[in-house]
């Protein structure tokens, strides 16, 4: 029996992070092995999407970009490229205090393995992954392109789109967000996201608008009682701020709140207006100066609820790290799917969720206990929060610089084993054969 052949055609759902980045990891592994390799994107969004704020990119992200060809593309942007962060300070709004910092440089101020964090404009990172597809043999994008279905025939699937369009492919991955239509319309319809009751509110605001100090060296995350404010430049030259509250928001006020294409000038004048008198109620009697003028500012603030699929998905609650988590995935999976070329798929998948599985439901837990930290409090929970952070901090310090030296290129991938099964029985042999 002749082993089945690798996927030729793979259809990926999402040019966001995670479908970019994916294409790029599989570009890279499959092509010396898959003559007349394509990889296609479809984006339901008819451009570039430009929604979303600042990113954060830890070591292992920037470490993975880098592996990608990405993180070359960024510094060729010079300052849109996103501005170095050596540390998140962490502060008391209550007092001003300093609780402590979560460091992405060692105790000499040097990267893990070369790589410090950074926080860039999610529109800058996804630009400079498009400039490396454009140079990528193999990968197309195809824009406007929303899915409505898919089924499987035969060893091939087939995706439907709006249009009345089709894509058939040996391999389909949804990347394509909380609200995936790959799971929702196909594969696991039972399982819709659901809203958290946390809300981002976020902002740009140019740093020469404030005439107080700015109390944080690149990026901070702000404590209350009624939320947390991450505040980080977004650029090289300082110039922007950008600024996210992390907010419980009831699930019934979300429509008043969100800006739409279409609404009229009177509605998206009064959010406006309801968004910046939500942040003055939360943090307008902050210690720190600069964030009182922050908030207390005309910024255009937007809301973004924050999303999440049951564990047993692929997808988790998201947090400040989830672009790192997409890039560990795209780069692991491409790794396995190259391994085992001559494997089935269903065998690919397995191997990949016995490396991955305990990590993503670690992840979804505390995830789930980062948005429990920002929920609404009282006052005497709030100086609990604020005596315990620097306890947290300090325990947990090698466990963090453990976690940004992660490489998924250097994960022991498991070597195909023989079975009575004759197709794995040709790849082992294939595999050990001199």
């Amino acid at each position: 029996m002749d082993p089945p052949s690798p996927p030729h055609n793979i259809v990926i759902v999402g040019a966001g992070i995670a479908g970019i980045a994916c294409a790029l990891a599989l570009s890279h592994e499959l092509s010396p092995f898959v003559p007349g390799l394509k990889i296609t994107v479809y984006e339901r969004h008819d451009i570039l999407s430009t929604s979303g704020g600042a990113i954060n990119l830890t070591p292992v992200a920037q470490r993975h970009l880098a592996l990608l060809g990405v993180l070359d593309e960024l510094e060729r942007m010079g300052s849109d490229g996103g501005a170095e962060v050596n540390a998140v300070e962490l502060f008391s709004m209550r007092s001003g205090r300093s609780l402590g910092s979560i460091d992405f440089v060692d105790h000499d101020g040097n990267g893990f393995g070369g790589y410090k964090g950074r926080r860039v404009m999610r529109i800058a990172l996804s630009v400079a992954m498009m400039t490396v597809v454009e140079r990528t043999p193999h990968i197309n994008i195809i824009f406007g392109k929303k899915v409505v279905g898919g089924e499987e025939l035969g060893d091939q699937a087939v995706v439907h789109f709006q249009d009345g369009s089709e894509a058939i492919a040996d391999l389909v991955l949804g990347c394509d967000g909380a609200h995936s239509a790959v799971r929702n319309r196909w594969v696991d319809p039972d399982s819709p996201s659901q809203y958290t009751g946390m809300s981002f509110l976020q902002a740009n605001i140019p740093s020469d608008s404030l005439s107080s100090p700015i109390h944080f060296q690149s990026a901070a995350l702000n404590i209350s009682r009624h939320g947390s404010l991450l505040t980080s430049f977004c650029d090289r030259d300082r110039e922007q701020i950008f600024a996210a509250a992390i907010v419980q928001f009831d699930q019934g006020e979300l429509s008043s709140y969100r800006l739409e294409p279409g609404q009229d000038w009177a509605t998206q004048n009064r959010i406006r207006r309801a968004l910046r008198s939500e942040m003055r109620d939360r943090f307008s009697k902050s210690a720190m100066p600069c964030i009182r003028e922050m908030v207390n500012s005309s910024a255009d603030w937007m809301l973004y609820p924050v999303y999440q699929v049951r564990p047993g998905g692929q997808w988790y609650a998201p947090r400040d790290e989830s672009a790192s988590y997409a890039l560990d995935d795209a780069i692991l999976f491409a790794r396995i799917l190259a391994r085992y070329r001559s494997e089935p798929l269903s065998e690919v998948f397995d191997v990949y969720e016995r490396l991955r599985r305990d990590t993503i439901n670690r992840a979804f837990k505390e995830s789930r206990r980062m948005w429990d930290r920002n929920r609404d409090m009282g006052l005497l929970e709030c100086r609990l929060t604020e005596w315990m952070t620097p306890f947290y901090l300090r325990s947990h310090r090698e466990e963090r610089e453990s976690a940004w030296e992660f490489d998924a290129t250097k994960i022991m991938l498991p070597t195909p084993t023989p079975s009575e099964d004759l197709v794995t029985l040709h790849s082992f042999l294939k595999e050990h054969t001199v």
